[in-house]
Order: structure tokens, then sequence, then C-alpha cells
């Protein structure tokens, strides 16, 4: 009798195992995914380029690099904008940014990657002065996602009065919240440009 009233318990417990073993197999699952799609996201970049130049100028290149990553050796920083003072009506200089992986020999350009993905990112342009205000450069975003929120990649400089200081430029990662403001998401990546106005 004991055995018969064993069997049936033994037999739901091992149906119960079976269960609880799938289930945990399916969120293993579940959980590889989502930390694979999160894995997908973040990009290593460890060279920006910004380049300026006038209408009809030469573009001028400053460049930041940090090949081994953070943690590593010390980046290379980039050297100091010189810009000249723009006269009303005259041209401003555009702005061009570009994001490369260049660790391990590789050349990856994850510039189109933000491009494709415009809606999800935003570079910030935060211009922090040395001098007494009012700050002496302006910097503004002239392209626009499909939702009509700006990107960054491309930028207007407007310096108009002597000055200097720094440029922290911030290319900011906002899947499905990006607001058109630099208080939301993650920085992917955060480059300081010391700047002279002339």
């Amino acid at each position: 009798m004991d055995n018969t009233m064993k069997y049936p318990v033994k037999k739901t417990i091992n149906r119960g195992a079976v269960i609880t073993a799938i289930v945990c197999m399916f969120m293993s699952i579940l959980t590889f995914s989502a930390c694979g799609t999160k894995e997908d996201e973040g990009e290593l970049i460890t060279t920006v380029q910004l380049s300026l130049s006038v209408a009809g100028g030469t573009p001028t290149q400053y460049t930041w690099k940090d090949l081994d990553g953070p943690g590593g050796n010390a980046p290379v920083l980039p050297d100091t904008i010189k810009l000249g003072q723009v006269t009303p009506g005259g041209s401003s200089y555009v702005g061009t940014l570009t994001f490369l992986n260049e660790q391990n020999g590789q050349l990856q350009d994850i510039t189109l990657e933000v491009k494709n993905e415009a809606q999800d990112h935003f570079v910030c342009y935060e211009v922090s002065s040395i001098t007494m205000p009012p700050v002496g450069l302006t910097i503004a975003a002239t392209d626009k996602d499909q939702n009509n929120l700006p990107i960054g990649l491309s930028t207007e400089w407007k310096p108009m009065g002597k000055d200097f200081g720094v440029v922290v430029v911030r290319l900011k990662h906002q899947p499905g919240i990006k607001n058109g403001t630099c208080a939301v998401g993650e920085t992917d990546v955060e480059v300081t440009f010391p700047y002279k106005v002339l």
C-alpha cells in the first residue's frame, strides 16, 4: 500500500521537475538573448575626429584617441581649436564629427551606425568659457533625425567674440527616450576639446 501511494507522488515530482527544468531553460534563453542585445547596443569608440572649416577653406581636423580603452594608457588629447571671429553676416564654421573603433588594428566607422540609428542617438555640445560672460562661441546641430530632433554629427560653429575655454562633446544613446536634450540616456563617449577664439 505504501508503494502504491509513493508511485503517484514520485511521478508528480518528476513531472514537476521536468516542467521546472523547461521553464528554467526557457528563462535562461531569454536572459541570454536580452544580454546579447544589450551588448550589441554598446559600441567601443576609440577615436573621435572633429573637422572644422569655413566656406571655401581647408578643413582642420582635431583628433582624440584612446586605442586601449578605459583604464589603460591615457588618451591622446586633441590640439586646441583655434577659431577666428565671425563678423555679422559672415560665414560660420561647419563642424563634422566622426566616431571610429580602431582597436587591435581594425577600422570600424561607428558614425554610420549612429546615422542609421539617428532616432536613438544625440551628440551634445557643452561650451564652457573661461573668460567672463557672454560666451563667445555657440554651437548648433544642423542635422535632424526622422522625428525632426537634432543628431549633432553636423554642426554650425559661431565664434562671435574673443574667448577661450573647452567644448565637451558627448555621444548619448537614447533608445526610445530621445527628446532633444542631454538629460536622458547613457553616454557612449565623452571628449573635451579646448578652444580659443582669436
